[in-house]
């Protein structure tokens, strides 16, 4: 039988015709607009993949900006990037033209792990500007005072386990911060580290960011069929891990948000931030926010791994730190927020911690809502942003010095690290509650502690190699360390009496008494 080849040879010269056009079409509208930023030539399909240190992808950032400069633009896989590698070019796009830079990257992962409802990832929007306006209320830095018996009650239950048990100062830290950030959002006590609420919000946060690791998401993201396999299917590893964050995200929204509507009914409730968005705008899914989980909550905990770190590492400025809290604190009380002003190396202290070794180095992408031309290069819509630590700003930006942040008479500069928590109108809502929790703990750890390397066999000093975890948030592996009471001499007396907490007494229950007025 032959075949007509009138149809078959139409459609070749039809697709041939569209292929010609569309080649047209791309190159003059590549060469009628700006250029796009300058970057490393990617390959077809993969881009810029195989060279990027997937694990630690602001590694490779920070390599390529020797040569291409303070913007990169860049493809992994099927994902453009521009990387930004200047603070004065966040700030003129992130701040000065904030109306069309505030937007998220949307990503198939974000449902998948349960992130979709949180503020940070949500696109740019009413939706957003409601939780933005909510949370804003709550923790502007005006009412920062209010949570201030919180965070101190919280340090000096912390201050107490480590006396305890220093070796499991990482859980120390995390209980720090669920202690006073529960009683803040949900009126709510962390009782222990095996307590349900407790395990809800840990597990979650683990997942999370596992799930949200670069090279994890760039792997769903270009094979989204990896979150459609069956959980049971052989290798389906992020198809069993998004259900089990799922079910974590599901636990860590009710089973507080149902703690709270118990307290409503049986007791007065204290002042919290559910509370109050209950009884503004009543009972709705919405407001099963697992607010905890957001960076603040993160970062604060990797943080204060990162200044043990530095303690260890650093003992002159530990020193330094040490003395400045016995000249203005002295040794007969615990240092409070109203000696905060008083103590600029402690607070240079906390602003080098936040620059060292930034806990989210790779940041939440911000979007634009549509494309725009800046000095001179082309950057189109829905592009994904990163941002980079500025070594021009830091010289040895691997050395920790405090006194980066301090003039030489003493004072502090006017950097205060904003970088930290982001840019323009996506900048961290919690930042000032998470800021003030930081300090808190740190000026009360060298109050009490000092952090030294641990010792062999023959009573020499053991080498610590710092290494970090890799994912979303990252933070410093187990290291071999001594955390010794400044007052060797009766030292549990000295802390009972300068907390005024009876460590025979359920500090929990002691921890009721605190209400935020």
């Amino acid at each position: 039988m032959i075949l007509d080849a009138g149809p078959i040879l139409y459609l070749a010269i039809s697709a041939l015709t569209i292929a010609v056009l569309s080649c047209c079409r791309n190159y003059w509208v590549n060469h009628s607009r700006p250029p796009l930023p300058p970057g490393p030539t990617p390959l077809p399909v993969l881009g810029n993949f195989l060279s990027l240190d997937t694990a630690r992808p602001w590694l490779t950032f920070n390599a390529w900006r020797s040569t291409y400069g303070d913007m990169i633009y860049a493809r992994l896989l099927s994902k453009p990037v521009l990387v930004i590698n200047s603070e004065e070019v966040a700030k003129d796009l992130f701040e000065g033209r904030s109306s069309i830079y505030s937007d998220r990257t949307q990503s198939i992962v974000y449902e998948a792990f349960a992130t979709d409802f949180n503020m940070g990832f949500m696109p740019y929007g009413d939706r957003w500007r409601l939780h933005r306006r909510l949370l804003h209320q709550a923790f502007r830095q005006a009412e920062i005072p209010t949570y201030h018996a919180v965070q101190i009650r919280s340090a000096h239950q912390m201050l107490f386990s480590l006396l305890q048990d220093p070796g499991n100062h990482a859980s120390h830290f995390q209980m720090f911060i669920l202690s006073s950030v529960l009683s803040m959002i949900y009126d709510c006590e962390a009782k222990a580290k095996d307590d349900h609420i407790v395990h809800a919000v840990t597990s979650y946060a683990e997942m999370v960011a596992d799930g949200l690791a670069p090279a994890a998401m760039m792997l769903m993201e270009t094979f989204p069929f990896l979150l459609q396999l069956p959980s049971w299917f052989p290798g389906a590893i992020f198809k069993r891990a998004s259900v089990k964050c799922i079910q974590a995200g599901h636990d860590v929204k009710e089973i507080p948000f149902q703690h709270v509507k118990e307290r409503m009914v049986n007791f007065f409730p204290r002042r919290s931030f559910i509370v109050f968005s209950v009884i503004r705008n009543g009972e709705s899914p919405g407001f099963r926010w697992p607010i905890i989980i957001n960076l603040p909550f993160i970062q604060t905990i990797s943080l204060l791994r990162v200044f043990l770190l530095a303690m260890v590492l650093n003992p002159e400025v530990q020193g330094k730190a040490h003395a400045e809290i016995n000249r203005v604190v002295g040794k007969n009380r615990l240092p409070d927020f109203n000696d905060r002003p008083a103590l600029p190396y402690v607070e240079a202290v906390l602003r080098e911690t936040l620059r060292w070794h930034p806990v989210t180095p790779f940041g939440v992408p911000h979007a634009t809502t549509t494309s725009d031309v800046y000095n001179g290069y082309f950057i189109p819509k829905g592009i994904f942003r990163a941002m980079t630590h500025d070594p021009k700003k830091y010289p040895s930006p691997d050395e920790f010095k405090p006194e980066r942040f301090l003039h030489e008479d003493g004072s502090l500069t006017s950097d205060t690290m904003s970088l930290a928590f982001g840019w323009g109108r996506r900048i961290c809502v919690g930042r000032h509650v998470a800021e003030a929790s930081s300090w808190i703990a740190i000026v009360n750890f060298l109050a009490f502690f000092s952090a030294h390397k641990d010792l062999d066999e023959q009573g020499m000093d053991i080498p610590v190699d710092p290494k970090f975890s890799t994912g979303f948030a990252i933070h410093p592996e187990t290291f071999p360390c001594r955390i010794l009471p400044r007052f060797p001499d009766a030292p549990m007396k000295t802390l009972t009496y300068l907390t005024g907490l009876n460590p025979y007494v359920d500090i929990t229950s002691e921890f009721q008494k605190t209400n935020i007025q």
